[in-house]
C-alpha cells in the first residue's frame, strides 16, 4: 500500500519495487532500483524518510 497522509505523499521512483503487503504512507523517497518486501512499513508521518537507490528493505522491517 502506497498512501499519503497529512497532505504527504510518498515519490517512488520508477524503477522501485514495493510487494503489495507492504506499506509506504506520508513524506517518503523510494529512490531509483530500491526495493520494499513482504510486511515492511516506511512511515513518513512525522519527517521525511529517505531510502536511497538500490537500497533492500526486507520481509517484516
Amino acid at each position: 500500500m502506497i498512501a499519503a497522509i497529512d497532505g504527504r505523499t510518498p515519490i517512488v521512483d520508477p524503477t522501485a519495487f514495493v510487494v503489495d503487503s507492504a506499506v509506504v504512507i506520508g513524506d517518503v523517497v523510494l529512490g531509483p532500483e530500491s526495493s520494499l518486501w513482504y510486511h515492511a512499513v516506511v512511515r513518513g508521518d512525522v519527517e521525511r524518510v529517505r531510502i536511497g537507490a538500490r537500497t533492500n528493505i526486507q520481509d517484516n522491517a
